[in-house]
């Protein structure tokens, strides 16, 4: 008997999802526990798994297509199982405008027709019959912003029943179709001016993409944190110069391991360690209360090819540098990969956001509520430093805390940051 998968919810505050890619194809069998298909989320790109034994018979919401949480993204049961087509209702013929007296029969699109249209319309054919034309709510979108003409694509569509999906349109944007079959196509209209776009930026020549979730997600998130969160900020600078000397005196006597600790690894272990020092800097404002929390879960922000993630390394402050650094690699590998479960990236009390290997000299962090601080960290750079009274060349790390003044005063976070520094620079502290 086939039945239909929905769109799982994989975050707490998803509320759609796209999918990424589908694993398994339209004919393809599945056993429990197989990965059927990677879904971008809100937050990650997460794996779905089968929760049972069976046969995908039909693909709803194709790769790079976009659904609601709880809408149907496929059709699986017994192999040899057939499913009837989804019925897809025809929209009104859009409006059309005189055509041109030299091609009667090509009809002219409105410029006025919303965006909004729904995702199937009929596309007209040489034989003057009407056939509908299937398209995904996101390619109708793109097109719509770009000013194509989707009946350009009648009969070209790659998605399941020749759907147009989104990598058509992008495809056909880059100028990667054919010629159209008959010299009575339609024609690609060009692409309106900027000040017809939603953006209102784009000018000619310009893409446009639809943000994916996570990014959507980061948006809002950063958008609303900025504009809600009463942020400041409190800087110092961290002479490196003992810290860069046992991180190489570890690394080489860890090398036959395999193993290997990162600056950021050991900024990590100090930050939890000033943490659970300072409870007053380590508690989150929820609600009109403080939450004080009892250990570090300390995020640390990995950067995509197009985003951001933030794997959380719960209990750093329970943990060794050692294992700080073997678990902080494989998060970040595994959040590189697009691997990380739901739990890897959920209940984080503060973040290290590190561009230091990008050469950057000094930068401020955006909170992630509802965690009350982020220390930001740049790039460490040889200059002249002052010890017992005699200028001489030291490894200095500028950095700087951005904290919540709901959750944390002034003092509070230079203390925390006072605390950070002296383990740093006084680095045999993080091994104790």
């Amino acid at each position: 008997m086939s039945e239909e998968l929905t769109m799982p919810r994989l975050s707490d505050t998803m509320e759609e999802g796209r999918i990424g890619r589908w694993l398994k194809r339209e004919g393809d069998s599945f056993r429990e526990g197989d990965v059927i298909a990677e879904i971008e989320t809100d937050k990650a790109t997460m794996e779905f798994q089968a929760y049972d034994a069976g046969t995908v018979l039909r693909i709803i919401v194709d790769d790079g297509e976009t659904a609601a949480l709880g809408a149907p993204i496929a059709i699986v049961g017994e192999a040899g199982e057939t499913v009837e087509a989804p019925a897809e209702k025809p929209a009104e013929p859009a409006p059309a405008e005189p055509a041109e007296a030299s091609h009667p029969e090509t009809p002219v699109p409105d410029a006025n027709v919303s965006s909004e249209a729904p995702p199937s319309a009929p596309a007209p054919q040489g034989n003057g019959k009407t056939e509908v034309l299937r398209v995904s709510p996101i390619a109708r979108r793109m097109a719509d912003a770009a000013g194509l003409d989707l009946r350009t694509l009648a009969g070209q569509g790659s998605g399941p029943d020749g759907r147009i999906v989104k990598a058509d349109v992008e495809r056909t944007l880059a100028g990667e179709t054919s010629e159209p079959a008959t010299s009575g196509s339609p024609q690609p209209t060009e692409r309106p001016p900027a000040e017809t776009l939603a953006s209102g930026t784009a000018v000619s020549g310009d893409e446009v993409h639809e943000l994916s979730p996570m990014l959507k997600a980061v948006a809002k998130r950063m958008g609303d944190s900025k504009a809600t969160v009463p942020h400041f900020y409190v800087t110092s600078e961290i002479d490196m110069t003992r810290a860069l000397v046992l991180r190489k005196e570890l690394n080489e006597a860890l090398a036959d391991s395999g193993e290997k600790v990162s600056v950021n690894d050991l900024i990590v272990r100090a930050c939890a360690q000033a943490l659970v020092a300072h409870p007053q800097a380590h508690r989150s404002y929820v609600n009109g209360r403080h939450v004080y929390h009892a250990h570090a879960h300390v995020g640390i922000a990995v950067a995509l090819d197009d985003g951001l993630i933030v794997p959380v390394l719960r209990d750093a402050d329970a943990k060794s540098l050692r294992a700080i650094a073997a678990e902080a690699r494989d998060l970040a590998e595994r959040a590189r990969a697009g691997k990380l479960r739901q739990a890897e990236i959920e209940d984080g009390t503060f973040t290290v956001s590190n561009m230091g290997m990008l050469g950057v000299s000094a930068f401020a962090a955006i909170i992630n509520p509802p965690e009350s601080a982020i220390l930001a960290v740049s790039a460490t750079i040889q200059r002249p430093v002052v010890r017992d009274g005699t200028v001489t060349v030291g490894d200095v790390m500028s950095v700087t805390l951005s904290c919540d003044h709901r959750a944390c005063s002034g003092a509070d976070g230079a203390r925390l940051l006072q605390t950070v520094k002296r383990h740093l620079e006084a680095p045999t502290l993080l091994l104790a």
